[in-house]
């Protein structure tokens, strides 16, 4: 028997309301680790208006809303209405299918009634696979080759730019053919601009006063860069591994990505939970 989605959701759902601000939906992103928020109805908060989700969030903050500070940006402005939802009996083919076909990373699971009572995302197909899904497949079946890539001295704001524009929102960062790091959508929306403990670079402009021929000025500015955001020395996988196991990893270590890389450590390709929707979608 197909597992049900039931089985695999997560019961206790994380909810905000259209007139919450977007800095505390971040906070509690942040808090508890998660990419995606429920938004629910002001008077009634079993009832699903909208999805909130790390997308949302990166949008705004560098798009139409860029100058504003966060707390004074409502929910009601950057979420995404009328969310799509699945009942609790149905399957987690289903739910991977559903997931493709919308290209979102989650659904609320509500009651026949529509009332809220779960929400299912990639992570929790993710682990339905890794449980289900032993000896079917390699990482080799199911990889993505044509993956986005940069390196460490690539600026945020292009790693912005391929971070929406990669379908699984993930890049790698390579030193010639090898991954030393990772950058995914949670990176930038949560990075602090400067973060202790990190070396940004710094550029320094002169002001000259050209009469005179004498520096009047100098002004300081912080550049951050893909080095800055990464996460360093990922884990890898290797091609002819379980695909299932690779999914055990990202489940175990909370990862939204795996390099495929071969014996000498040069990459081949990507895996990442998005191809690992496909594989449960296509099953």
């Amino acid at each position: 028997m197909a597992p049900r989605v039931s089985s695999y959701m997560t019961p206790d759902v994380a909810v905000v309301t259209p007139n919450d601000s977007l800095a505390h939906a971040r906070r509690i992103m942040l808090r508890r680790g998660i990419s995606r928020l429920v938004v629910v109805d002001e008077n009634d908060n079993t009832r699903p208006v909208g999805v909130l989700t790390i997308t949302d969030m990166v949008e705004a903050l560098l798009g139409k809303h860029a100058h504003r500070p966060i707390e004074s940006i409502m929910v009601r402005e950057v979420y995404t209405p009328d969310p799509i939802v699945i009942e609790s009996t149905r399957t987690i083919k289903t739910a991977a299918s559903l997931m493709l076909k919308h290209k979102i990373g989650g659904l609320p699971v509500v009651t026949s009634e529509g009332r809220l009572v779960g929400i299912i995302t990639r992570h929790d197909v993710t682990r339905a696979f890794a449980e289900r899904y032993r000896g079917t497949y390699r990482v080799s079946d199911v990889m993505r080759r044509d993956f986005t890539r940069a390196v460490r001295g690539h600026s945020i704001y292009h790693i912005a730019r391929l971070l929406m524009a990669d379908p699984a929102g993930k890049v790698v960062v390579l030193d010639g053919d090898k991954p030393v790091g990772v950058i995914t959508k949670r990176d930038l929306a949560f990075a602090s601009i400067p973060l202790l403990g990190k070396n940004f670079r710094f550029y320094k402009v002169k002001t000259v006063d050209r009469y005179r021929d004498k520096i009047v000025g100098l002004r300081i500015y912080t550049v951050p860069i893909a080095e800055d955001i990464m996460t360093s020395n990922p884990l890898t996988i290797r091609e002819e591994a379980d695909a299932a196991e690779a999914a055990d990893i990202m489940v175990k270590e909370d990862i939204g990505i795996l390099p495929v890389v071969s014996e000498s450590g040069s990459i081949k390709g990507v895996l990442t939970k998005l191809e690992i929707l496909e594989a449960v979608a296509k099953s």
